[in-house]
């Protein structure tokens, strides 16, 4: 399959874990957005001709922005399910590698949530309004 072997060409993460399958898997890898970031462990589960789907394992729970009641821009918060692209949409189709386009959109979410946890803010694009009810938080100040 050659998007296994794109992965396991451009990453080589410590402590990843593989789980192939005929026409897919699934890969556990840990990443650290920035040097100043927390560490993650990711799953991906890709089955062509399916989407491929990422999850953060841990830390798990992510935790919630102030004031916010659901992680932003995923599918599922419970499952740590990211939103990394609009399906159907054009974004991603199975001719693209997944170590050019999803592995960064998840390393890119990762980094944008970071923000979010602490501003509020989702900086990270997508559809809707996924920024936090921040209006009692004590680090915005209106001097």
């Amino acid at each position: 399959m050659q998007q296994v072997t794109s992965l396991k060409s451009q990453y080589n993460f410590d402590n990843s874990i593989w789980h192939l399958r005929p026409h897919g898997f699934t890969w556990l890898f840990n990443v650290t957005p920035t040097a100043i970031s927390d560490t993650y462990t990711l799953k991906m589960v890709y089955d062509e001709p399916f989407l491929p789907n990422v999850y953060v394992v841990s830390p798990k729970p992510l935790t919630l922005a102030k004031g916010a009641e659901k992680l932003p821009h995923t599918y599922d918060t419970k499952k740590q399910w990211l939103c990394l692209f609009k399906p159907n949409s054009g974004e991603w189709n199975s001719t693209m590698l997944i170590a050019n386009t999803i592995v960064h959109w998840a390393i890119e979410w990762l980094y944008y949530y970071e923000n979010w946890v602490y501003t509020g803010k989702w900086l990270g694009g997508g559809h809707g309004n996924w920024d936090a009810d921040y209006s009692s938080d004590t680090r915005i100040h209106s001097d």
